[in-house]
C-alpha cells in the first residue's frame, strides 16, 4: 500500500464519518428522549393508580407536619408524591369526580376536586405536558408538547 493510496482511505473514511455522525447522534438522543417519555407516562400512570388505590378506600394521608389532610387533598398528596420520581408534582394537573352509570365526562370536569360519597363511581384524571428535548423531535411533534394523561374510574367502598 503506498502513501498515497493511505491518504485516499483515510478522506473516505473522514467523508463517510461526516454522513453518518449527525444520524447517529439523532437515533442516540431520539432513543433517550422516547425512553424518558415512556418513562414519564408510566410513572403518571402508577402514581394515578396509587392515588386512586387510596380514594376508593376513603383513606387520608398526612402533611409533612402530620395533619390530616382531606379525601381530595389526599389523593393529590399521594398522585404528587409517587410522580415526583420523575416529574415535579406541582406540574401535574389533578381531577377528581363523579361519574354516572353513562361513565360520561361532566361538564367542568377539569376544576372539580370532588372524591365523592360511599357507593358512588369516581374518576381520576391527571394530565401532565411533556417537553421533548430534542429539538429535531419536538419540531416533529404538533405543538411542540405532548399531553401525558392518566385516568381511572371506580366505585368508593362502603367506608365510613
Amino acid at each position: 500500500m503506498t502513501l498515497r493510496t493511505m491518504r485516499k482511505g483515510k478522506g473516505a473514511t473522514i467523508v463517510e464519518f461526516a454522513l453518518v455522525f449527525p444520524m447517529m447522534l439523532l437515533l442516540i438522543f431520539g432513543v433517550m428522549d422516547f425512553g424518558f417519555y415512556f418513562f414519564v407516562q408510566h410513572t403518571i400512570q402508577f402514581a394515578t393508580r396509587e392515588g386512586v388505590r387510596l380514594a376508593l378506600v376513603g383513606g387520608t394521608v398526612n402533611d409533612a407536619g402530620g395533619n390530616p389532610l382531606s379525601r381530595e387533598a389526599s389523593i393529590v398528596k399521594t398522585i404528587q408524591d409517587k410522580a415526583s420520581v420523575a416529574v415535579r408534582g406541582s406540574a401535574l394537573t389533578i381531577s377528581i369526580y363523579p361519574v354516572d352509570g353513562t361513565f360520561a365526562d361532566p361538564s367542568g370536569w377539569q376544576t372539580t376536586q370532588n372524591a365523592g360519597l360511599p357507593g358512588s363511581y369516581m374518576r381520576v384524571r391527571t394530565r401532565y405536558t411533556y417537553q421533548f428535548i430534542t429539538p429535531l423531535i419536538a419540531n416533529m411533534v404538533p405543538g411542540k408538547v405532548k399531553v401525558i394523561e392518566a385516568q381511572a374510574t371506580y366505585k368508593n367502598e362502603l367506608f365510613n
